[in-house]
């Protein structure tokens, strides 16, 4: 062997090493990717309950409120409606 092929035999080996190490370190870093998307996963989960608890007394307080707004306005066409019935009458 000559001392080209000596020294590209060692570059290939220390290549090969580096390679290996790299191979490791992205499979820790993938299963540590891992790890925190099913923690995130839960957090989402934790906070799409507690938007959904937040919500229902929300919209139910709209519902009232639209129920309260709509009564006002059949009550105030009544009232109007009572006083147009009564002008009606005394003519």
């Amino acid at each position: 062997m000559d001392i080209t092929q000596t020294i590209l035999l060692a570059i290939i080996i220390v290549l090969a090493i580096f390679l290996v190490a790299l191979g490791f370190q992205v499979f820790f870093v993938l299963k540590d990717l891992r790890k925190t998307l099913t923690r995130m996963n839960m957090l989402f989960d934790d906070a799409n309950s507690l938007i959904t608890q937040v919500k229902k007394p929300v919209e139910s307080a709209g519902n009232f409120v639209s129920a309260l707004t709509a009564g006002a306005g059949i009550a105030h066409l009544l009232k109007r409606g009572a006083k147009g019935s009564k002008g009606a009458k005394n003519e």
